[in-house]
């Protein structure tokens, strides 16, 4: 049994989540048991109107964050979705989806949260998109009674246990947004310096150890 954990939280529709996305990749290869938790960033009075700011705010921020990352934002996510006079982010459908395949693993979560990425910050996907994130649970092999649960009260209830639990663990070492990531041991918790390896995720360490924290 490991002597620690790392603990990846984020959101799917979160682009500096997107643009540390590698890194987290590299970090579930590593020799850590890891967990991850979707944090359901956007809802409520922090789901925001593209129309009303937001995009703005996001077509300011994206080429810091391709620039630091290397990460690509498309044209049609900028077109689609930054300005976009309807759309709203809010990453419920995301969370669901998530807690839906969370017991199977980070790597399974991971596969279905590049699948997303993909489709939103590729191809335009809006995040209110049902029937895209049930297609994308099935194309991830879920079955298709299993996926069609997005959307619903019982789901959400999951999404919403997942997500309180990485807002207590963000507390615990004054995180207020995501991505975060922390090193769990039984004594103590600390939050790694994930940011030191955007853009060379390559060079994120086997040895959970040598991560620096901050």
């Amino acid at each position: 049994m490991p002597d620690e954990k790392l603990i990846v939280i984020y959101d799917t529709f979160c682009g500096w989540c997107y643009g540390a996305s590698p890194v987290f990749d590299a970090l579930i290869e590593t020799d850590a048991e890891v967990e991850v938790l979707h944090r359901h960033l956007f809802q409520g009075a922090s789901a925001p109107k593209m129309s009303e700011g937001k995009g703005a705010q996001i077509l300011q921020t994206i080429p810091h964050v391709q620039a630091l990352t290397g990460q690509v934002f498309s044209e049609a996510f900028k077109s689609k979705i930054a300005l976009s006079e309807t759309e709203i982010l809010e990453s419920g459908l995301s969370a669901q989806a998530a807690a839906l395949i969370h017991d199977q693993g980070p790597q399974k979560e991971f596969a279905l949260r590049r699948r997303l990425e993909n489709l939103h910050f590729g191809e335009g996907m809006s995040s209110s998109n049902r029937q895209a994130i049930v297609d994308a649970l099935i194309a991830e092999g879920v079955p298709a009674d299993q996926a069609e649960r997005v959307g619903t009260p019982e789901l959400a209830a999951e999404a919403a246990k997942i997500s309180a639990q990485a807002q207590a663990w963000m507390s615990a070492v004054g995180s207020r947004g995501v991505p975060t990531v922390l090193r769990v041991t039984d004594d103590d918790v600390t939050q790694v310096g994930h940011q030191s390896f955007y853009g060379r995720a390559k060079a994120v360490p086997s040895n959970p150890k040598e991560l620096e924290t901050v």
